[in-house]
C-alpha cells in the first residue's frame, strides 16, 4: 500500500441466523445468503463466473451483489471521510493563497459536506431455502416468493 492509498472499513450486519442481505444485479430483488465464505465451515468456493440469483437464476460476479443501501453507505463513507477533508484542505489553501496576494485576487471556496449516514441494521425477515445440491449454501428469499428458488452455486432450482 502506498502513502496515497486510503483504506476504509464498513460493517454490514447479519441477521440473527448469520445471513447477509444481498441484491441481484439483474432482477434487483433482495435475498440473503449465509455469510460463511472462507471461514473454514465447509462453504463452497465461488463458482467460475460468480453466484447465481435465487430468483432469476442469472449468474453474476461475486462482487456484484451489494444492496442499494450498502452501496449508499460506502459512497457516503468516501464522501465524508475522504473527499470532504480533501476539499476542506483545498479550500483553506485557496483562501490562504488569496490572502497573501495583497488584494489582487480574492478567492473563497464554498462546499457542502454531506451528513453521515446511520449504520445499517438488519431485520429477521425472509424464509430459508436449503438445497440438496449444496447443503452448506442456504439462502433466504422473500416470504411471498412462490416461484422456484435457484442455488447460488450451481443455479439448479429447488421447489
Amino acid at each position: 500500500m502506498s502513502d496515497d492509498d486510503i483504506k476504509l472499513g464498513m460493517t454490514v450486519p447479519l441477521d440473527s441466523d448469520g445471513f447477509l442481505r444481498r441484491e441481484c444485479p439483474t432482477c434487483e430483488r433482495e435475498f440473503k445468503w449465509q455469510q460463511s465464505a472462507d471461514d473454514g465451515t465447509g462453504a463452497e468456493t465461488v463458482p467460475d463466473g460468480g453466484y447465481f440469483c435465487p430468483y432469476c437464476g442469472v449468474q453474476a460476479p461475486a462482487d456484484s451483489w451489494f444492496t442499494q443501501a450498502q452501496l449508499a453507505l460506502a459512497q457516503n463513507m468516501i464522501e465524508t471521510e475522504v473527499l470532504a477533508p480533501m476539499i476542506e484542505d483545498f479550500a483553506r489553501d485557496i483562501e490562504r493563497s488569496s490572502s497573501r496576494s495583497r488584494g489582487m485576487i480574492k478567492a473563497t471556496v464554498k462546499h457542502d459536506v454531506p451528513d453521515q449516514l446511520d449504520p445499517l441494521t438488519e431485520t429477521d425477515d425472509m424464509r430459508r431455502v436449503d438445497f440438496p445440491c449444496h447443503t452448506s449454501e442456504p439462502v433466504k428469499v422473500l416470504d411471498d416468493w412462490t416461484k422456484p428458488v435457484h442455488c447460488l452455486i450451481c443455479g439448479e432450482s429447488s421447489l
